[in-house]
């Protein structure tokens, strides 16, 4: 298993709900030559595609079900939710499993060159750590969401139906092409290996999402310490006796090791939106229906389970809240990618006296603004940004969508 390392920080860790991406078998894996590490390569790569298959399958056997219930509405709604979010999660395991190097070349360069040690900065990592909390609030979302799935369907077996009923419940609705209820050990693997599907379905949702944050909080992090350098830049008059030639020389080397800092920062920043884009793209596709399709359910169904309902609400408001996370981080990208110009504009170039270093000194400057005038930003495949604004229009897509569907039930009532 690749485990990135830094000599800066030896305490150097990842965040801990992103060990489900180890056990699905989305991890990368170091480059080994010896016979034990590819033996172990190769039986980790075999669980990783069990783990696609078994995803795979459960979302056939859902979709069959919506196959089978075409045209109620209700029924529909219902299966689309867990559908979607499988379908959506099958991309992320698929594009992780073929993405391995691109993956572990973005560690590698994390480690060496965003993250913040807290010896070294301890303000600013404090920071980064205490804006990860919001990833764990919404690991416990979706991890009680899953549980819900998980255990509600045996609270339901065991208190209202019986373990001897013709018809017993599943996590998710799906139709089978065999017949699950012909033994209670058919049942019981049936539950089992679909039960599963879903947990690895969940748990790279929020372990993904991690690693992603993470990875924006830290480089937010690079980007304020790159400005408290630009504003310190010129702060200090040269001490006594110390030519002003030389002087400026000082002042043209820091600005040049600026330059290379924000060129580390912009090209690992790149590097995370050519690796995570795709997925965004079918995130921001799907949320919109997910929000819509969750929130009919809430509005329509009737005699609901009780722990149905509590089911529906923290669906309707992990996805939200996975979505708003997301959004937001991207937007604080953009934010701290676009002061960067600001604070070169007032670093005090003025004070620079007339000469060849200072004519040098002021043209990197003034292309270092130009380039900060791009912001930096994570895209859904180019074809939507990630930030708040992004964030509002997926909302009003959902309950465009809403209200669509809404009207359509309607209309069959009458």
């Amino acid at each position: 298993m690749f485990k990135p390392k830094t000599s800066r920080d030896p305490e150097f860790r990842i965040p801990l709900q992103c060990i489900w991406l180890k056990l699905n078998g989305s991890w990368p894996l170091a480059v080994g030559s010896t016979e034990a590490e590819y033996l172990y390569g190769m039986a980790y790569t075999l669980w990783s595609l069990y783990v696609i298959i078994s995803v795979g399958i459960t979302i056939c056997f859902q979709t069959a079900f919506l196959l089978n219930q075409f045209g109620d509405i209700i029924m529909i709604t219902e299966s689309c939710c867990t559908t979607l979010m499988g379908a959506l999660n099958f991309v992320r395991l698929v594009h992780l499993r073929l993405n391995q190097r691109k993956f572990r070349q973005i560690l590698q360069q994390f480690v060496t060159d965003i993250w913040i040690a807290e010896h070294e900065h301890e303000q600013i990592s404090q920071q980064c750590r205490r804006k990860m909390i919001t990833f764990r609030i919404m690991t416990v979302l979706l991890s009680c969401l899953i549980l819900m799935y998980c255990i509600l369907p045996l609270v339901e077996l065991i208190f209202i139906l019986d373990a001897n009923a013709e018809l017993k419940p599943f996590p998710y609705k799906m139709a089978f092409p065999f017949n699950p209820y012909k033994q209670l050990s058919h049942y019981a693997l049936t539950y089992a290996f679909t039960a599963y599907a879903g947990i690895c379905v969940v748990t790279t949702l929020f372990a993904e999402d991690s690693i992603l944050g993470f990875f924006i909080t830290y480089t937010c992090g690079q980007f304020r310490l790159l400005h408290e350098r630009i504003d310190q830049l010129m702060s200090q008059l040269p001490a006594v006796g110390v030519d002003r030639v030389e002087f400026q020389k000082q002042q043209l080397h820091q600005l040049n090791s600026i330059a290379h800092k924000h060129n580390r920062i912009m090209c690992f920043a790149q590097q995370l939106e050519n690796f995570f884009n795709p997925i965004l793209l079918v995130n921001v596709m799907i949320s919109a229906l997910l929000i819509c399709m969750v929130g009919f359910q809430l509005v329509t169904s009737k005699n609901m389970f009780i722990g149905d309902y509590a089911k529906f609400l923290v669906y309707i408001f992990s996805s939200t809240t996975q979505l708003y996370i997301l959004c937001g981080n991207g937007d604080t990208l953009i934010q701290h990618s676009t002061q960067t110009a600001v604070h070169l504009y007032a670093c005090g170039w003025e004070q620079l006296e007339r000469g060849s270093t200072n004519k040098e000194f002021r043209t990197n400057l003034r292309f270092m603004i130009l380039c900060s005038q791009r912001p930096v930003k994570i895209t859904a495949f180019k074809f939507s940004t990630l930030s708040l604004q992004s964030f509002t229009a997926i909302l009003s897509t959902s309950m465009s969508y809403f209200t669509l569907l809404r009207s359509v039930y309607d209309d069959n009532q009458e």
